[in-house]
């Protein structure tokens, strides 16, 4: 039985990731690692086999949208979860988000943020399965661009 380890990127881990993930458009992993070393993030890595099978980053510095941030000015934000899609289903999201949870609470943090779709109404949705709910920001929009396959 293969056994499901989360922990933050190291340096050593770059080139697997490279290989696995697509960084944020202008950024790179080393960048987010970068980051990581300063404290203003965490990036969690999955990892089965040796392999990495999804990640999530949390952003202690409050949230990325100037709409978010307005009214949850320090709260962590969860953000780029994702797991590779043959992975999914098997619990690993969730592991995920509770290691950043942990993490959180170890900061001594009262709230910590996920952003999500707008119609999070189904009784499946992880999100609500781990207890999350709507906040007073009725709607945002939260959007990145990665890589595409040829770069």
């Amino acid at each position: 039985m293969t056994k499901l380890t989360i922990r933050l990127i190291k340096k050593s881990d770059l080139d697997k990731m490279d290989n696995t993930f697509k960084s944020e458009l202008g950024r790179s992993h080393a960048d987010d690692l970068h980051d990581q070393s300063l404290s203003s993030i965490s990036f969690f890595v999955a990892w089965l086999n040796g392999n990495p099978v999804g990640h999530a980053l949390v952003r202690w510095l409050g949230p990325r949208e100037e709409t978010v941030r307005k009214d949850y000015p320090d709260c962590p934000e969860i953000y780029r979860v994702r797991v590779l899609k043959e992975f999914r289903s098997q619990g690993i999201a969730t592991a995920i988000i509770k290691e950043c949870e942990n993490e959180a609470s170890n900061r001594h943090c009262l709230l910590i943020g996920l952003g999500t779709h707008l119609d999070i109404t189904s009784k499946d949705n992880l999100y609500i399965r781990l207890g999350y709910g709507p906040s007073t920001v009725k709607r945002y929009i939260d959007t990145y661009k990665t890589n595409s396959e040829d770069g």
